[in-house]
């Protein structure tokens, strides 16, 4: 049977570049774009016709991980373990693949290798699979990459040559690690490679390094990938380039955003510069609303503080769990409450809400409400504790961020005071109105639609979680509490739409 196709994936390094994420998992299963890295290629493969039983990964580092993902999605792919991957490098891992194919004499009329570490579009895959050539390295013409594998061509056309050290004079553009071998061509190949492991006993070398003793013998032509999409991912700068790439979010298409505040516009009193040039650039195409869990600050506070950084806004733009804090009080019909917050806060409600007492009274508070209080005091903390060994008061908090951004670094917010309360005598508020209540945003839902809508911040317990009790899309910066390790972490299959740096990542 004529155009037999088989893969061989390379998994088995460690991808210390990419620590502290691989120091949880593999590269390969490092999500780009809510998609784990090798889950492109093995689908860019079986998109172009090849079936799981003609693809094999060569794994070694967290190798438990790699085959449980592949059990519950790709069960009948064949893995190969390379158990010396701390002191190996691919070619060995090739090696122990090739040795496997002609134990098993598998016949073929085509060999795809690749490198588990490249993010790759499925229609590249699919035109380079396909393509005419007999032998072929997939590459980007024309460019040159520090980094990565460069190619030099001889006179007719074909690559004499493939190292990371070819100068830009020489170079005729850069491999995409990703190679097409005939059956012919892989014979030689096997006997390059045995040469170097079992003869040499170098095996910490690169594949790459077999190939120009091939090139003396076959002709490999270069594939121009052209405007094609792929991302090598060595760091977190390329895992972020590829997020951006692959996510499949545009911010264009949106009608409006939803802006959090601390870490994802400023932090503290500092402005993240690009964030607020995003903002200014596209205030003629975006509506804008600024959404804050900081209960320490009135709305007129963020107007003038997003003022000072150049940002045009008016309070109908702001929204704050105050205002969810006056509802709720009016809804409960409260006459006598305990508000623990700052001065200006507390005189805000006491405006909003003239006929409601907010002082401590033993005998008639019917609530106790914490708000971020900057001016928190061991009174407040005892009078707190007090009022909820009443057992039958009621126990509400703005929102429950466990810190604050600060030029400085985190400093303790109301989430804190919540877990100093809790450990003093076992409660925990009843009732929590901030993010991600999705009330905050009902009025923005109604106007413009979950899909016209994005959510932008840097929290993944308030504000990716009321983007998903939304239904909206969550754009996620790490310009604030979050690091890209962590949403490495979720469990969850729902990702955010899109990770950056910051807001401003989402012009380029």
């Amino acid at each position: 049977m004529k155009n037999q196709k088989k893969a061989i994936i390379l998994a088995a390094g460690i991808g210390s570049r990419l620590a502290p994420i691989t120091d949880i998992k593999p590269k390969s299963l490092v999500r780009v774009g809510g998609k784990s890295i090798i889950d492109y290629q093995i689908d860019g493969y079986l998109k172009a016709g090849l079936k799981e039983g003609d693809i094999i990964i060569v794994g070694g580092y967290f190798l438990d991980k790699i085959k449980e993902h592949l059990n519950v999605k790709y069960p009948n792919i064949k893995v190969i373990e390379n158990s010396k991957y701390k002191t190996t490098n691919n070619m060995y891992s090739l090696y122990l693949a090739l040795k496997y194919i002609k134990k098993n004499k598998f016949a073929f009329d085509a060999l795809f290798i690749n490198n588990a570490d490249c993010v790759y579009d499925e229609r590249l895959m699919s035109k380079f699979i396909n393509c005419h050539h007999s032998n072929a390295i997939a590459s980007k013409v024309g460019v040159y990459i520090e980094e990565s594998m460069k190619i030099e061509l001889s006179d007719g056309g074909n690559i004499s040559n493939i190292s990371k050290n070819i100068s830009p004079a020489e170079s005729a553009g850069v491999s995409v690690d990703l190679y097409k071998y005939d059956s012919h061509a892989v014979k030689l190949l096997t006997r390059i490679i045995n040469e170097f492991i079992e003869i040499k006993k170098d095996l910490n070398q690169w594949t790459e390094v077999s190939f120009p003793v091939l090139f003396k013998n076959i002709d490999v032509f270069p594939f121009d990938v052209k405007n094609s999409n792929w991302v090598e991912v060595d760091n977190e700068d390329d895992l972020l380039i590829a997020d951006n790439i692959f996510s499949g979010f545009n911010h264009r298409e949106k009608k409006a955003f939803i802006c959090d505040v601390d870490g994802t516009l400023c932090v503290g009193k500092t402005p993240i510069e690009s964030a607020i040039n995003f903002i200014k650039n596209n205030s003629d195409k975006l509506d804008f609303y600024y959404l804050t869990n900081n209960t320490s600050r009135i709305p007129s506070d963020y107007t003038k503080k997003l003022s000072k950084f150049g940002v045009s806004v008016n309070e109908n733009q702001i929204t704050t769990p105050l205002f969810s804090l006056v509802d709720y009080i009016k809804t409960r019909g409260y006459s006598s409450v305990y508000l623990i917050a700052n001065k200006k806060v507390k005189a805000f409600i006491i405006n909003e809400l003239p006929s409601v007492s907010v002082d401590y009274d033993l005998a008639n508070n019917q609530a106790l409400i914490l708000t971020y209080d900057t001016e928190i005091t061991y009174d407040k903390l005892k009078n707190a504790s007090i009022l909820l060994n009443k057992k039958e008061i009621d126990y509400i908090a703005t929102h429950s961020d466990l810190f604050c951004p600060s030029e400085d670094g985190p400093i303790p917010d109301i989430g804190s005071i919540i877990a100093l309360i809790k450990e003093t005598n076992g409660f925990y508020p009843q009732v929590i109105l901030g993010k991600p209540s999705m009330s905050l945003i009902k009025s923005q839902i109604k106007k413009y639609g979950k899909n016209n809508l994005a959510i932008v911040g840097d929290r993944l317990y308030t504000d990716k979680k009321l983007a998903d009790n939304a239904e909206i899309d969550f754009v996620c910066v790490l310009s604030g509490e979050t690091d890209r390790i962590d949403l490495e972490k979720i469990e969850s299959l729902t990702l955010p739409a899109i990770i950056v740096k910051n807001l401003g990542e989402l012009s380029k």
